[in-house]
């Protein structure tokens, strides 16, 4: 339980500082010590050097900081291939249950991950659109093995848990029993998209949550769409595979 409250914490506190820390930096300063900034040419073309990098971007997730997943110490111990298709690598899970695509610029968070009783890994991982000014965080439980009997029960609590009280859709894709969902929502700092999942193995008593959560983070510069952000999220879940152990 207490593992379970440190990781739900972090996870609303990223979601919190992240939306702070993007707000603050989309104000420019304009006045040092009381007088007017001034930009000299070579930060107009630095500028400009940026902005034609951007365009001519046209796969994975446009980041114009860095794609830090292959740097970060922590992430790289999760890849097992680097090489998928432009944008993103694969990942695999510290208890070798799942694996799944993740962004170039996704990094996880040695403090948001968790493994209890040899059971259960609980992971989360984040990734940018600096250009569009948003924010993505992904939130995965996988269950190496789960009862049969409180299935349903796994289900319900779900519901609970990201704020849905509606009928979730169901198909079967991958060799999984797919139960999932998505809903708009209006956060602190602008709107937010939720996607999320349920995935059960059809022969073995595996099962995975996921949770994809896309926030808007720079105002009025910044926008949802729910059928645009819904083909990241089910990229993403749909490329979860279970693995047989």
């Amino acid at each position: 339980m207490k593992t379970w409250l440190r990781i739900s914490t972090l996870w609303a506190m990223l979601l919190i500082v992240g939306c702070n820390t993007a707000n603050n930096q989309q104000e420019p300063e304009e006045e040092v010590n009381g007088e007017e900034k001034q930009e000299d040419s070579d930060a107009e073309q630095t500028s400009a050097d940026d902005d034609a990098e951007q365009e001519g971007k046209s796969e994975g997730v446009e980041n114009n900081e860095d794609f830090l997943a292959v740097e970060d110490e922590f992430t790289k111990e999760f890849l097992v291939d680097t090489d998928v298709e432009p944008g993103f690598h694969q990942m695999r899970g510290k208890l070798d249950g799942f694996e799944m695509v993740i962004p170039e610029n996704g990094i996880i968070s040695d403090l948001l991950h968790d493994i209890e009783n040899d059971a259960i890994e609980t992971l989360i991982y984040t990734f940018n659109d600096h250009s569009e000014k948003k924010t993505y965080n992904i939130k995965l439980m996988y269950y190496r093995k789960y009862p049969e009997k409180v299935k349903q029960n796994y289900l319900n609590v779900f519901k609970d848990e990201v704020g849905f009280d509606g009928e979730y859709k169901y198909e079967e894709a991958n060799d999984l029993e797919m139960y999932h969902e998505s809903y708009e929502d209006d956060g602190r700092y602008g709107p937010v998209l939720k996607y999320f999942g349920y995935l059960f193995s059809k022969h073995r008593n595996q099962a995975i949550s996921y949770e994809f959560i896309c926030v808007c983070q720079g105002g009025e510069e910044c926008s949802l769409s729910l059928e645009e952000e819904a083909e990241m999220a089910e990229k993403l879940m749909y490329s979860i595979r279970l693995l047989e152990q």
